[in-house]
């Protein structure tokens, strides 16, 4: 087999491997970015490494891959073909728009076709890039450090998974790293080039590289033992807070699957409410607990509710006495679609467009009640808050529970661990009421130990329970997971609970008279837990340290049970100063943020210039290449000193420098063949006289250089070729 064609064979495994390291460059940020035609793009890179490959003219090169970009932003951005006047007019419109956007700063509203030019340009760099690190510098090392690195990060602060990527990464780096050690080892020891002289050399390396793979694989695996920095870095640069699990930003989200991990405060005012007191704002509740979180019943009984008419009837919620009827009176400021409700709600009026009223609808299942319009509006709710008589929460007479609450509100997952259920029944020993048993598990935080915290809480892993992890390993957290404890503590003792979402009650901001005024925001996101009692129904319960729940308890006769249904002041008082505290500290970090990102935009402009400057500076090198780097390469060598150490490098940059002056080594030519053609066009012997000296360099006859003619002859042919 000849030489040449060694050298494309080899050439091609480089390239197959470089495409599955760049295939999982690609495969992460389709995945985040949510861009799709990824089958499209793997083709571009493929075709930019098969020009590389076969070494076609640079103007070939440049038309194919910008006819194949050409043809994918019309395919995928509009229904018209490359090859009609349409769709050339369509590509033109497209690029004069997005370029004027860009010439005057806007660069934020360029369109997704440009944004999909400007990431091909991209591919087409690193390929080119890579292609240059094979074929000229034969080391892959920086690119392979690169891409390791761009995948951690990406499986660090995303939710990108990267752990198979890693390995794979790895693994056709090391084979890369080693062939080309081998290609360079082979050539500064002058040994001729043929696949029996390649194994012998590659074949040890790669044993070993397969037998420590395979040792690692077979080895136990500890666990991390390190500390998460993943939350500390995202705390400098004003994104989260603490340690522990994955940062979050706390407000009313609908997903709630995956509970567990800390989160950072946010000011960001949610709904303004005039009313007479405090109180809790609920917005829907959820049944089924899953081991990680909750998730809802499927169901499509809905009821369309008028506005001002009487609700209360499709609520599973007591309503209080007639005589206690209030109003209050809820200004929306955040897009929620979706009514804020006091307990006891009776109807809801708002002021509406005759033509365009708003429409309510109510999901009987989750008792959320949903709009036909997300923005900012005033509504008004009626309600009275449900009263209990003391005695009937604890009342022992057994009394028949609605078959299909006890099928839903007592549901558990098959793999909750046994321990839960008997803290639970440890807890509630000797209590006779229902109500007296989920007292006891809604004190039982406050006395042993647990912690309210939104920094360092952990997610649970896989296969782990998430009320099992709260309540024997971690024992901190926030509201979502003292509410998930004390439902899942309550089925346990044959209690029906459910889990309520929604707001505290916020901060107040006016008074006048009794009407107060309170300022709800997303750091008053909130949850709660539901417990069924036999002759009353729902009734709310709050585990979380440092709030107390509005329960109004009518005590219909003397009995010091009185006390030991209130918190006391002491023990709601030092949470709350701790998260006063907090919220304080999260405060000021707010504002130094917001106080870097307003100097931000008010550089904005001089930033855009200047990177519109260093874009067009760029490409102009880029253009000129061929003038300016054989004069840098020029005076770089003044400063260096020609001996062993250094030939081999000056002599392969004498080969670029030329390359780019469109001399280049034909495939199979000699050096010394080159040499001559060299000097033939500049009419010296300069390029054989270093020629010679680099093959008495390659093949051990190093005493008979003379580096200081060498390095003559050398200045000479960059001052000629930049000429």
């Amino acid at each position: 087999m000849k030489n040449g064609a060694y050298k494309t064979i080899e050439l091609a495994l480089y390239y197959v491997l470089i495409f599955f390291i760049l295939r999982e460059w690609l495969t992460p940020i389709m995945s985040i970015t949510g861009i799709g035609y990824v089958d499209l793009i793997l083709l571009f890179i493929a075709l930019c490494l098969a020009i590389s490959l076969f070494r076609l003219p640079i103007f070939i090169s440049w038309i194919m891959k910008i006819s194949y970009i050409s043809w994918f932003i019309v395919y995928v951005y509009s229904d018209l073909s490359i090859f009609s006047n349409e769709g050339i007019q369509f590509l033109l419109n497209e690029l004069l728009y997005n370029f004027a956007l860009m010439f005057q700063g806007e660069f934020f509203h360029i369109t997704n076709s440009f944004q999909s030019i400007l990431f091909f340009i991209l591919i087409w760099m690193l390929v080119y890039l890579v292609h240059h690190w094979l074929t000229v510098r034969m080391n892959i090392f920086y690119f392979l450090v690169l891409t390791v690195v761009f995948i951690g990060i990406l499986d660090t602060f995303t939710d990108y998974d990267g752990t198979t990527a890693i390995v794979k990464v790895v693994l056709l780096g090391l084979l890369m790293m080693v062939f080309l050690f081998v290609k360079r080892l082979m050539l500064q020891s002058g040994i001729s080039f043929n696949w029996y002289n390649y194994l012998k050399l590659a074949l040890p390396v790669l044993l070993m590289i397969g037998m420590v793979g395979l040792v690692g694989a077979l080895l136990p695996k500890a666990s991390p033992q390190w500390p998460d920095p993943v939350p500390y870095i995202k705390t400098m640069a004003g994104q989260g807070n603490g340690l522990g699990g994955p940062v979050k930003k706390i407000g009313y989200d609908e997903d709630d699957s995956q509970l567990g991990g800390s989160f950072v405060g946010d000011d960001t005012v949610v709904f303004i409410a005039h009313a007479t007191t405090k109180q809790y704002w609920r917005v829907e509740t959820k049944d089924v607990y899953t081991s990680k979180g909750w998730e809802t019943s499927h169901s499509d009984e809905l009821a369309s509710i008028s506005l001002g008419e009487p609700i209360h009837h499709f609520h599973s919620l007591p309503v209080g006495p007639d005589e206690k009827r209030q109003f209050a009176h809820i200004e929306l400021r955040y897009p929620y679609d979706f009514i804020i409700q006091p307990y006891g709600l009776i109807s809801i009026d708002a002021r509406t467009d005759v033509e365009n009223p708003i429409r309510l609808i109510m999901n009987l299942e989750t008792e959320k009640i949903s709009t036909d319009y997300a923005g900012e509006f005033l509504y008004h709710v009626e309600y009275s808050t449900p009263e209990y008589l003391y005695s009937d929460l604890t009342s022992t007479i057994q009394q028949p529970i609605d078959s299909s609450i006890q099928e839903k509100y007592l549901q558990l997952p098959e793999s909750l661990p046994q321990r839960v259920i008997d803290l639970a029944k440890e807890i509630v020993e000797g209590k006779e009421s229902d109500y007296d048993k989920a007292r006891a598990i809604e004190s039982y935080f406050r006395l042993n130990g647990f912690r309210y915290e939104t920094e360092g809480v952990p997610v649970p892993d896989e296969g782990q329970d998430y009320v099992d992890q709260f309540l024997f390993e971690s024992k901190i957290g926030y509201c979502d997971n003292f509410s998930t404890a004390m439902v899942v503590m309550l089925r346990a003792v044959g209690i029906p609970a459910r889990w309520v979402k929604g707001f505290a009650g916020g901060e107040v901001i006016a008074s006048d008279g009794d009407l107060k005024t309170y300022e709800i925001t997303n750091n008053d996101a909130h949850s709660w837990v539901e417990a069924y009692i036999p002759k009353v129904g729902w009734v709310p319960f709050e585990p979380t340290i440092g709030f107390t729940t509005n329960r109004n308890i009518h005590y219909d006769f003397e009995t010091d049970a009185y006390q030991d249904d209130m918190l006391t002041v002491d023990e709601d008082t030092e949470p709350d100063k701790l998260k006063d505290e907090q919220n304080e500290e999260m405060k000021q970090r707010n504002v130094e943020f917001t106080s870097f990102k307003n100097w931000l935009n008010h550089i904005g402009p001089i930033l855009n210039i200047a990177f519109i400057g260093i874009v067009m500076a760029s490409i102009l090198l880029f253009i000129f290449r061929k003038r300016w780097m054989p004069k840098l390469y020029s005076r770089w060598l003044k400063h260096q000193t020609i001996n062993e150490a250094t030939f081999e490098i000056i002599y392969l940059r004498l080969l670029k420098v030329l390359e780019l002056n469109g001399l280049q080594r034909k495939e199979g030519q000699t050096l010394q063949s080159f040499a001559k053609e060299v000097d033939e066009i500049f009419s010296s012997t300069h390029m054989s006289q270093i020629t010679e000296a680099y093959e008495n360099y390659i093949y051990g006859n190093k005493q008979q250089i003379d580096y200081g003619k060498v390095k003559e002859c050398w200045e000479n042919l960059i001052n000629r070729t930049s000429s």
